[in-house]
């Protein structure tokens, strides 16, 4: 399955405005991705139809098309829609995380902050580290964890072990349980960090904490970090 990087989409999704905020840019990178995959889904089904004789027995033919075992480089499917299914969120996924992580790192960037010096991607077994006062003479350190739009249990697990603090897109609310906010206020506590939300999300969790910010504050917040070594 070809499909574009995500730096082409982020750029395609900037390109169409430069000064929009960070979950507006996440949220046109998704359109974006979406399109793409809609266009994906288009070009298998025109395949598949290339090859049918539509006047004859047309639902006959589609339902035992669609449905037949197929091979695709060399894997087998028990049916087409299982090779698109598994191609689509086996390239999507990843595409995804890397879009959410591009879209931060405009904000770190945004905030005045200079990969490979102040902060570095994908380093050691977290997302972001950003240094304080930068990487050549570091006295201190924060790692971020991204997440794209589900806190879940890997994301929990992601802060405890790998990050400092956790920025993501996170758009289902009722994931921000009473027992998920304790944890995330208990673990940021610990490092000194923050969990990083969408402004409406934060606004509307009934469990408060003093962990819990808007990830439009995250590069701010990094900036301070990386002239103070530490979050003001």
């Amino acid at each position: 399955m070809n499909l574009p990087s995500a730096k082409s989409i982020f750029d395609e999704a900037l390109q169409s405005d430069p000064s929009m905020d960070v979950n507006s840019l996440h949220r046109k990178t998704f359109e974006i991705m979406v399109r793409y995959r809609s266009q994906y889904y288009e070009r298998r089904v025109e395949e598949l139809l290339n090859e049918l004789y539509l006047p004859i027995k047309v639902r006959e033919k589609m339902k035992k098309k669609l449905l037949e075992p197929i091979v695709v480089e060399g894997k087998k499917y028990s049916n087409f829609m299982e090779e698109v299914s598994r191609r689509v969120s086996q390239s999507f996924q990843p595409l995804s995380g890397h879009l959410a992580e591009l879209c931060a790192e405009r904000e770190l960037e945004s905030a005045g902050l200079k990969k490979n010096i102040n902060f570095t991607r994908r380093s050691g077994r977290t997302d972001f580290t950003i240094f304080y006062p930068d990487k050549f003479t570091a006295k201190a350190r924060h790692r971020v964890e991204v997440k794209n739009v589900s806190l879940r249990e890997r994301a929990v697990r992601g802060l405890v072990f790998d990050g400092d603090s956790l920025f993501g897109f996170f758009n289902q609310l009722n994931e921000f349980t009473e027992e998920n906010v304790r944890i995330l206020e208990e673990e940021c506590t610990k490092t000194n960090g923050y969990c990083y939300v969408p402004p409406n999300i934060l606004e509307s969790i009934p469990h408060k904490t003093t962990r819990l910010r808007a990830n439009t504050q995250f590069g701010k917040d990094m900036a301070n970090f990386s002239r103070a070594g530490r979050i003001l």
